[in-house]
């Protein structure tokens, strides 16, 4: 038998040394406590602080009306990407808004200023919307006019002022530094198997200016495709109503183009390269060549060239002039161009966390999170509208802005804009794309 005397002096000792822990417990080792500074900010994952909520009325989605630009072979993904000028538009314009198509060929773009949301309201459905991406106060519309009528329209924000409007084809975009707006359509051309995409690239700050088309008559480099425009009168109807500095490229599956800034464009393709400057508002063919044209936003472009034995090499070029500068040939391979792809010196990464030469970026976890977390409002969504089921079969939309600290969650019947946690991942990315 153990003495009472003893039990009671045991129980005595251990309430003081639970009380002791109560009382220390929150406080720091730092400070003498027995707790950590504080908690690993990724077991923190799952509570996150709402921005803002924007509640839609049935029927209404951020959903764009199924045109894409011409070097775009799927829908985006919508959860991915960083919200980088040179990626195909998504209906979540950074941490600032998002454009809804609704019933009755209506749509809107709604953007949170002020702790409120501003609406801009359109009697046609959007193709396309994008935010400027150096000051975010020009709003670029693509809308559709009727069935093979599109109308592109440049606004003030958050005044709503319309700057500019012209007919156009089914998307536009912006240069890479926020200064033009390229815009385009399809030609018709009599070569089977070939396309003429007419460009124009309209500036922001200025008059749109006299309407010019490149000629093609560059000394020393080869004559266009045959059907290429060179001259207004061979231009359709609606090419010559459409304003500002005008190019025709032949097009091809699998072709791209950037415009990195408001005078500098590239084109790539199976059938070479072509860089291209504005001149007196008119574009000039800069140089032309063989080879694989790839971008690696936003310091330089890539060329991937065959040898003239055998092999190819490789260079790269600033965006804003040709200079192309050979790679090592021990470097490693360039990974397939992506729009999702955030380029660096000596390395690359993704939304989705995968790299290239890229060793410093922690995990992307958050999106899972996100995604588990707002499951039960898009299950109580789900019994309330008819409609969710048909839009998010299997869970809440979710797409994070990761370098703005800021995601959006469609649950169905609402939109969220939630803040992150502020992982290293966050951090880290934020430093490196801003």
């Amino acid at each position: 038998m153990i003495p009472q005397r003893y039990i009671i002096a045991t129980l005595f000792i251990a309430a003081m040394l639970l009380l002791f822990a109560v009382v220390q417990a929150p406080r720091p080792v730092s400070a003498g406590g027995v707790a950590a500074a504080e908690t690993p900010a990724i077991m923190n994952l799952g509570g996150y602080e709402t921005l803002a909520e924007l509640r839609m009325e049935d029927g209404w989605a951020p959903r764009f009306q199924g045109t894409q630009d011409p070097d775009q072979s799927e829908a985006w993904p919508f959860e991915g990407g960083f919200g980088t000028p040179w990626e195909p538009a998504s209906p979540y314009l950074g941490d600032q808004g998002l454009a809804l198509n609704g019933p009755g060929g209506r749509s809107e773009v709604v953007l949170w200023r002020g702790l409120e949301w501003r609406r801009y309201r359109f009697d046609a459905p959007l193709c396309s919307a994008r935010l400027d991406p150096v000051k975010g106060n020009r709003l670029l519309v693509t809308l559709q006019m009727g069935s093979t009528r599109f109308e592109t329209r440049l606004l003030e924000v958050p005044e709503g002022r319309v700057i500019w409007s012209t007919q156009s084809g089914p998307w536009s975009r912006f240069s890479w530094d926020g200064k033009a707006a390229l815009l385009g359509f399809f030609e018709k051309v009599e070569t089977r198997g070939e396309s003429s995409l007419l460009l124009s690239v309209l500036p922001l700050e200025s008059d749109l200016g006299e309407a010019t088309l490149a000629t093609w008559d560059e000394p020393g480099l080869p004559s266009p495709a045959r059907g290429i425009a060179t001259k207004p009168e061979a231009l359709s109807e609606d090419g010559r109503d459409l304003p500002g500095a005008r190019l025709a490229l032949p097009w091809r599956g699998g072709d791209r183009l950037w415009l990195p800034q408001v005078d500098r464009l590239w084109h790539g393709g199976a059938q070479g390269w072509t860089a291209w400057s504005q001149e007196g508002g008119r574009w000039r063919r800069e140089a032309t060549g063989p080879g694989l044209l790839a971008a690696h936003p936003p310091q330089r472009m890539a060329l991937a060239a065959p040898r003239p034995d055998e092999g190819m090499v490789r260079r790269t070029s600033p965006v804003a002039s040709v200079a192309w500068a050979p790679v090592a040939e021990d470097s490693l391979p360039w990974p397939a161009w992506d729009a999702a792809w955030a380029w660096r010196e000596n390395g690359a990464f993704d939304a989705w966390d995968q790299r290239w030469n890229e060793s410093t970026l922690p995990p992307e976890r958050q999106r899972q999170a996100l995604f588990e977390a707002y499951r039960p409002e898009w299950r109580t969504a789900l019994s309330l509208r008819a409609s969710v089921k048909g839009w998010l079969p299997r869970g809440p939309e979710v797409a994070v802005r990761e370098p703005l600290g800021a995601a959006w969650i469609w649950v169905g019947d609402r939109v969220l804009l939630v803040r992150l946690v502020e992982v290293e991942r966050v951090r880290t990315l934020k430093k490196l794309l801003r």
